[in-house]
């Protein structure tokens, strides 16, 4: 799977120790995570998706159930006892400002006492978000890491870290992309400063995404 290597870096720390752990992949478009899932043998994955097309790819995933629907705070899927890990990724920001809180409330209701929610986004703090906006008229939503964690507070969740995502790029050209965008990064938080001061509204991640885990209070 061309994916498992992120997934393995970003992912697999957070997953739940039981197989039979209750999972929802929430917008999982093609269904590469629940096929991640799948191939590590966990046996309870529901994924859900707008798109029939995209759902009927997973119908041959083992232990995955796969489901087509609207993704709204009304539509979250309740189970007896909650989900372990309840994983959005790449979706909140097709809602609107008004709307998001109302997910993020239902998604943490959701939750099992123990369980974890991810919800992974673009970093709306980087220059090339812009590009990434206009390119896809659904977006409405583009959060920093900051607007992400007060996002998930104030919906009611403890947050347990903000980080930007892990990409695996090596060889010279790899090294050289990584030092430009640090260097790049500094140039950018330093024109921010003479902008505005000091302050914490400041962007603290540089990666090009960010994931977000949090929990019940």
């Amino acid at each position: 799977m061309g994916n498992a290597a992120y997934y393995d870096d970003n992912y697999r720390a957070l997953l739940p120790a039981d197989k039979d752990a209750a999972i929802l992949d929430l917008g999982c478009g093609q269904g590469d995570f629940s096929r991640y899932l799948s191939g590590l043998g966990y046996r309870n994955v529901t994924a859900v998706d707008r798109d029939p097309q995209a759902i009927a790819a997973l119908n041959d995933a083992s232990g995955v159930t796969a489901r087509t629907a609207e993704v709204s705070a009304a539509t979250v899927e309740l189970t007896e006892r909650g989900w372990n890990l309840l994983v959005v990724k790449q979706m909140v920001y097709y809602f609107d400002r008004r709307e998001a809180p109302a997910l993020i409330s239902a998604l943490r209701d959701a939750l099992a006492p123990d369980g974890r929610l991810i919800v992974e986004i673009f970093n709306g703090a980087m220059l090339s978000s812009r590009f990434t906006e206009l390119k896809d008229p659904g977006i409405v939503t583009a959060y920093t890491d900051l607007g992400l964690r007060r996002l998930l507070e104030q919906s009611g969740l403890i947050v347990e870290s903000v980080t930007g995502a892990k990409l695996r790029r090596n060889g010279v050209r790899g090294a050289a992309y990584g030092l430009a965008q640090s260097l790049w990064f500094k140039l950018y938080r330093l024109m921010l400063i003479l902008e505005r001061g000091r302050d914490d509204e400041l962007p603290r991640t540089m990666a090009k995404t960010v994931i977000a885990v949090a929990r019940k209070r």
